[in-house]
């Protein structure tokens, strides 16, 4: 696939300030305004000149949320031809609800409006950039967002049209997830994207591949995923190998409080995306249902992504309840536990527990005091004090108020800190092992 030989994004900090989206009428500003010396270079001055004079003078641009492309205007070379052109985000007047593309390119020296393009949404949320089909063309994936609301953004796949000169939308689809990425390992992106769809009152979520084939986008496969969320948190994914499918890891909050992580792949024997946790009975992600909002992440730094998974309760008072999470690796298609942890995210740490450890630790938990005592408990239900964990403010800390405690992390304006009984001493706890076990949470 034939990348760009120059890329440039304005990405000036006033400029930043300025137009650092259209979500908010308090940034937006005329054109005028926002586009004028000395902000700017020659060549961009010229490009805006040219907006104005054959486009709109009172127009106002739209920075993309999110993305590798976050500046209203890009100037990136789309057909490989060492001339860039440039992609502008507007919108015609600040009262608009529709955000607009607009493709200028180069003809001897000058810019030269070719494509208007109406958006789907009133902000933009992403935009993608790929030559999709190895034809030395780059097709370009925007996501229209409509403020407000996060389920329904609408994905637009648009690509040149004979000659080179236009761009043209060749189909559109709502999403609530979209990324682009070598999903099947043949060096070419294809797009993967979480579809939401109701009939007759029930809602059903698809994960789905698509790829592009002449002037057409192409579903590869698809693969329901759980219809009960609230909304998404993160994507993630790992580097594929000859071995290993590109994974996705999708992070979803169900309700207020509890989240899942959706795994989807690309399964090449089989020609199929395959999403291994819905349970087709309950139409529901239960494999790695959680009672927090811990979120997907290479906890043991192997390059595998690792699923915070709910685990046994290590302390239940009647009042407060901690469970113990398993961060679980399915790299291989079997769940493998690569590490156990006690996430306090009040205070924002969590404990590493060794294998040892998490078959009989027990925490018990003074939250009032913001401490959590570590104790482990012996074969004949004994329960034994071996160190406590306190989170206190730096002014405290610095008053030298608990000098029986040494501290093993400091942020926001506090500092955690630990203090070790005799017995957590005798059984060989040491400063160094809990300061190397005692991290921030990921």
């Amino acid at each position: 696939m034939k990348r760009s030989l120059f890329s440039v994004s304005i990405s000036v900090l006033c400029f930043l300030v300025l137009l650092s989206s259209c979500k908010s009428s308090d940034f937006i500003k005329p054109v005028d305004t926002l586009l004028s010396p000395p902000l700017y270079h020659e060549e961009y001055e010229s490009l805006v000149d040219a907006f104005r004079e054959k486009v709109s003078k009172n127009a106002v641009f739209c920075s993309p949320r999110s993305g590798e492309y976050t500046s209203a205007i890009t100037i990136k070379d789309l057909d490989g031809d060492n001339e860039n052109e440039a992609l502008i985000f507007y919108k015609d007047e600040i009262e608009s609800s529709v955000a607009k593309l607009h493709y200028f390119n180069v003809v001897d020296g000058e810019w030269v409006s070719r494509s208007d393009l109406n958006g789907y949404g009133n902000e933009v949320e992403k935009v993608m950039i790929s030559d999709m089909d190895g034809d030395g063309n780059s097709e370009l994936i925007v996501i229209w967002r409509v403020s407000g609301v996060s389920s329904s953004n609408i994905m637009s796949v648009y690509r040149t049209s004979y000659g080179l000169d236009k761009y043209k939308e060749l189909s559109n689809e709502t999403c609530s997830v979209c990324e682009l990425a070598d999903i099947d390992g043949d060096s070419r992106d294809e797009i993967f994207y979480i579809n939401q769809t109701s009939s007759s009152g029930v809602v059903q979520r698809v994960a789905r591949a698509v790829r592009l084939s002449g002037n057409s986008v192409v579903i590869m496969g698809e693969a329901k995923v759980d219809p009960n969320i609230s909304s998404y948190v993160s994507v993630k994914t790992e580097k594929a190998s000859g071995d290993s499918p590109l994974r996705f890891y999708i992070d979803a909050l169900k309700g207020e409080t509890q989240m899942i992580t959706e795994l989807v792949y690309w399964d090449a024997a089989k020609a199929q995306l395959c999403a291994p946790f819905l349970d087709l009975n309950t139409m529901s992600n239960i494999e790695t249902l959680r009672d927090n909002s811990l979120v997907s992440t290479d906890i043991n730094n192997d390059g595998i992504i690792d699923i915070p998974v709910q685990g046994r309760v290590i302390c239940d008072d009647g009042v407060n309840r901690i469970y113990l999470t398993e961060w679980t690796d399915y790299s291989s298609g079997e769940p493998v536990t690569v590490a156990e942890t006690a996430v306090n995210f009040t205070d924002g740490y969590m404990i590493n527990l060794s294998d040892s450890e998490a078959e009989t630790a027990r925490i018990v938990d003074y939250s009032s005091q913001n401490c959590w005592v570590v104790c482990k408990i012996g074969k004949d239900g004994t329960q034994t004090e071996l160190y406590s964990v306190l989170n206190v403010s730096a002014e405290r800390w610095a008053d030298d108020e608990f000098e029986a405690y040494f501290p093993v992390l400091e942020s926001d304006g506090n500092v955690v800190c630990v203090y070790i009984t005799d017995k957590g001493t005798n059984s060989g706890i040491t400063q160094e092992y809990l300061k190397s076990r005692i991290t921030k949470i990921p």
